[in-house]
This record gives structure tokens, sequence and C-alpha cells, in this order.
């Protein structure tokens, strides 16, 4: 199993922009020494209280000079918000910036605020998402590019530069939905899920739709097909895994809760999955996130959690989210990372 990390990046309070960019870019690049594999950085938007990374692409690029091993994943790029000849021509730049260390993970994005904010109807993300990621493997895999869509009108433009990895770099995407699941499997496209939004209990119902649409259209099935985010954070105390856990996860509960419930109330959604997410991250106590969507333990008990992970789930990447919510000061962050990799990674 490979090993990542994860970050959304929150910032609030007296909490300062510049510093938690510097210790996430700290973080990643002692997570290489590490032995950790990869980082994932995702796209979110207009909501400090969540994240403060608009534009994980300049994180990984910066990161791209202090790193010669670490693989530089996008979890995730939002496709349907963006012009797909932009993001493959940035994409393909941090592929030569880091010769060959891109892992492109794309999703359609599900925060309606996101969608209000940039001016794109929600109910065209899927259509957007299939659109933008044909014009983007045209641009690198075609010496020119013509595209005439719905949504994006290419003529006869050459892309450059091209990916380092050939045809392009590995590509992942964002699966919350069956109806997703079911759509990646078909496509033969390797996926993220993530506990947050699918807790380990759904995640046993809905995990095999993935798989038996992606035997049924003829992909093999091999461990690599499926990363999973998890909130992770181990010490040789429980009492101050809690201390230091609870207010963080807390913080990102009531801030998703609070986003679904705006977007309810201004009438920017009609989903059917937003009450239930309300409802759900609103009211998780944290017993409840330390069964369904974390692992927030000692060593002994992060090992024997994780090969349940495996087994239930055969995923071939964990991406660790060792600071859920941004309340974690800096130093636990790497203390937490160093017992992992230490007591924990050479055991699973």
């Amino acid at each position: 199993m490979k090993f990542g990390l994860h970050y959304q990046l929150p910032c609030f309070g007296l909490q300062s922009p510049v510093q938690r960019y510097r210790d996430t870019l700290e973080q990643s690049v002692h997570a290489e020494a590490l032995g950790f594999e990869s980082v994932w950085p995702v796209e979110q938007h207009f909501n400090a209280d969540l994240s403060i990374t608009p534009a994980p692409l300049l994180l990984l690029a910066a990161l791209s000079e202090r790193t010669t091993t670490l693989r530089l994943g996008i979890a995730i790029v939002l496709l349907p918000l963006s012009h797909p000849i932009r993001i493959a021509e940035e994409i393909a730049t941090l592929d030569v910036l880091s010769n060959g260390r891109v892992e492109f993970g794309i999703g359609r994005g599900a925060i309606p605020a996101h969608f209000s904010g940039f001016g794109v109807a929600q109910a065209e993300s899927r259509e957007r998402f299939d659109e933008a990621l044909e014009v983007i493997l045209q641009a690198w895999t075609r010496e020119r590019v013509s595209h005439n869509g719905r949504f994006f009108k290419v003529e006869n433009i050459s892309v450059v530069p091209k990916p380092v990895q050939q045809p392009h770099p590995p590509i992942r995407v964002a699966a919350n939905s069956v109806e997703t699941l079911e759509y990646m499997g078909r496509k033969g496209y390797p996926i993220f899920v993530a506990t947050p939004t699918n807790p380990f209990p759904r995640l046993k119902k809905t995990l095999p739709s993935y798989r038996e649409a992606r035997s049924r259209a003829g992909y093999p099935d091999h461990g690599d097909d499926v990363t999973l985010a998890l909130p992770v954070f181990v010490n040789h105390s429980r009492a101050l895994i809690r201390e230091l856990m609870e207010p963080s996860i807390n913080h990102y509960l009531q801030t998703v809760a609070s986003i679904y419930k705006s977007a309810a109330q201004r009438q920017e959604t009609t989903a059917a999955h937003v009450p239930e997410r309300v409802e759900r991250f609103g009211r998780m106590s944290w017993e409840q996130a330390c069964e369904s969507m974390a692992i927030f333990d000692t060593p002994q008990g992060c090992v024997e959690r994780l090969r349940r992970v495996r087994e239930d789930f055969n995923v071939g990447r964990i991406i660790c989210w060792f600071n859920i919510g941004g309340m974690v000061p800096h130093v636990e962050v790497m203390r937490s990372m160093e017992l992992f990799a230490a007591k924990v990674m050479p055991h699973v």
C-alpha cells in the first residue's frame, strides 16, 4: 500500500495564510524524507474556513522545486469551472517542471457556491466534465487540436509543452455517488473516494458498484484503481489525540454543514443529498467520526484499522489527512507524520 498526504488547508481566526502555506510546504518536504509517496491538495474556493487553496497547482509547483521523488497529485481539479486548454497547459507545465511527477486528479465538484461564483450551472457539471476531459486528452496527445462542442470551441491550435509522462499524466477521478462510481467504472478510470463524504459503512455498500462496472467493461481489477482520502492522526496517548483532534474535526464538520445549509436556504441547489449532508455533518459526534470516517489512534490501533481498510476495500493508496479542520499545531502534525511513518507504514 502507498501512502500520501491530503491538504484542504483551512485558515481562520488568527491563522496566517503565509504561515499555513509555509507549514504545508515544510510538511510535504518532510513527508518525502519519511517515505510518503505523494501529496494531494484540493481545489476549493470562496470560504477560508474550509480552504485557502484555490490554485493547488501553484502550491505543487513550489513543492516540485523542493522535492525529487514525491508524486504531485491534485485531489482534485474542479474540471467544469475552467477552460480545458488552460488546464492542459498548466498540468503539462507542472509535469515538465517536476520531470514527470504529476498525478492528474479531477472531479465535477459538489459545493454549489463554486458554481455560482464562477457563473457555471451546476446542472451542467457532468457534460462540462466530459467535454473538458476530451479536449485535455487531445491537447496532450495530438500535435494540433480542434474541437467544436457545446461548451468549448477550439480551432487548430498547438498546445505546448507536452507532458513528460506519455501519453499523459495518470488520471484519477473523484467519485462520491453511486452514479459516478458506476460511470467511472465503465470508463475504466481509477478513482478517489473520501470517508468524510462516503463513510466506511457506505463505502462497503457502494464501492462494489465501481468494481463491478469496471469488470463488465473489460478493465482488469488491480490494487491501484482506488485511492482513499482518510483523516488520520497517531499518537501514543488517545487522550492527547482527542484533545488535539476533536476541536479540529468539529470545525470541519460544522463548516461543511453550514456551506450546504446556506446553499439550500439561498436555493442554489436542489440536490437530494443536501439535507442528508447537513444532518450528518451537523450532528456527528467525536465517537461517530472516529468510527465511521477517521483513524485517530495509537500506532498499533492505526495498524489494525488500516489492515481492515485494506481487507474491506482493497485500496492501493491512502492519502492521509493529518489536519482535517486545520486546528492542529504544525509541530504536532509533524510528530504524527513521523510516528505514522516509523510505526504504522512498515506494518501495513
